[in-house]
């Protein structure tokens, strides 16, 4: 994604032209993308052409020129660099006795309500929010994903008709048979998938039904999935895995590496609607992700559990307590029961209606009783209980393990989809 910084001032502000050029030097000095000072319009069309507009007013006077230059691009974000802490004390003031502010809300109130995808940034970890989820939306419009074996007949929130998810996010969907994933497990050898062995041999802590060929067994089908995601050159997948079992072993540690060491989605059951949530999710979060299934407690959490999991739920470099199972509903393979990260704050979401509608859903990790169902247990207290419930658009729900509410809407905004 192609970034340009456009500093706009105005000289009869700014009369000492040696100090403009200083200052405006110090604050565009940490940029690595292309940035250009404007001064009383001149050389406006000559900035270049970007997928995203930077606008850093240092003046009054300049309005004019903001709302020119803003119509010549896609997405454009304003952002308030005379806000104190975003730039040296000294610049801040100046650029504040310049008029900065009244400019910047002057256009802000105009591009708001003329520009479709127009943003506010008030402190450089706004700015970079806002370009973190641009650049989402540019990885989504660019992606192709995977439906491997249709959906599982008991998922019923998903969108039947797959151009739904082409014409709103512009995501390529194709549909893959089964068949390829089993030709690949047959080709596959020990070696060549012993790196995803050895992955989940090392960051267990113990073992308990599956022996050493259900893990060498499981790693093969992971690789087996890897391989037709490269294949296609696919950034992801809906994979319905129950049929799999038939080969003695299970998809859930393949869905679980690809969601924990890749930069690929995975989504269990065939279910589109979860695998194109992972998607918008991926790149806005350090977290890994998780889809899984809502178990509804009596003191209004949620106990959400799943076979699969990311080991690294938090950051990509601390791994949970790991324990080696079966898959729950049929004894199979291998599984993942990992440990919950108690306190942590998560945000939880889906898109769904036939790809119009979504929910993001604040909450934190609690205490709360092992149940029998799938291996992966995390009780979860969201901000809104009655929300989640009034607004729940299907089972699976993918969290983060973090709080990305905030871009989640932005970039939902950006699809139109209805947050409900």
């Amino acid at each position: 994604m192609k970034k340009i910084y456009v500093y706009f001032a105005a000289s009869r502000y700014w009369t000492d032209k040696e100090l403009l050029l200083d200052f405006y030097k110090k604050i565009s000095s940490d940029e690595k993308d292309e940035s250009v000072l404007i001064v009383d319009g001149q050389g406006i069309e000559n900035v270049k052409k970007a997928d995203v507009l930077i606008i850093v007013p240092m003046s009054g006077a300049v309005q004019k020129y903001i709302i020119q230059l803003a119509k010549k691009f896609d997405n454009v974000i304003i952002y308030g660099a005379y806000i104190r802490g975003n730039c040296q004390e000294e610049i801040c003031s100046e650029m504040q006795k310049c008029n900065a502010a009244p400019t910047l809300m002057d256009c802000w109130s105009v591009l708001k309500r003329t520009h479709k995808n127009s943003y506010l940034a008030l402190s450089k970890k706004e700015l970079n929010d806002k370009l973190n989820v641009i650049a989402a939306y540019f990885h989504i419009t660019a992606s192709k994903l995977l439906l491997i074996g249709g959906s599982e007949p008991w998922v019923i929130s998903t969108a039947k008709n797959l151009d739904y998810y082409s014409e709103r996010f512009k995501v390529e969907i194709k549909e893959v048979s089964q068949d390829e994933i089993l030709n690949e497990y047959e080709k596959i050898t020990i070696n060549d998938s012993r790196y995803i062995y050895d992955f989940f041999n090392s960051l267990s802590n113990e073992t308990l039904e599956p022996t050493n060929d259900d893990l060498i067994n499981s790693a093969r089908m992971a690789q087996a999935l890897i391989n037709v995601l490269q294949n296609h050159d696919a950034d992801g997948c809906a994979i319905s895995c129950f049929a799999l079992l038939k080969t003695g072993t299970s998809m859930c540690l393949g869905v679980s590496y690809i969601n924990d060491c890749t930069d690929m989605v995975a989504a269990c059951e065939g279910d589109m609607d979860s695998a194109v949530t992972m998607l918008m999710m991926k790149k806005l979060t350090n977290s890994n992700l998780w889809i899984a299934n809502p178990g509804l407690q009596p003191n209004d959490t949620v106990n959400f559990n799943h076979c699969t999991g990311p080991i690294h739920m938090i950051n990509k470099n601390k791994a949970q307590p790991t324990i080696l199972r079966n898959h729950h509903e049929s004894g199979i393979g291998v599984a993942l029961q990992i440990e919950a990260p108690i306190n942590q704050q998560v945000t939880a979401c889906r898109v769904s209606d036939n790809a119009s509608k979504i929910t993001i859903q604040k909450g934190k990790v609690v205490q709360g009783i092992y149940e029998n169902a799938c291996r992966t247990q995390m009780h979860i207290l969201f901000d809104d209980y009655k929300h989640y419930l009034d607004s729940a658009l299907g089972c699976h729900q993918v969290i983060a393990f973090e709080d990305i509410a905030n871009k989640m809407m932005m970039l939902a905004e950006m699809f139109d989809l209805q947050l409900i």
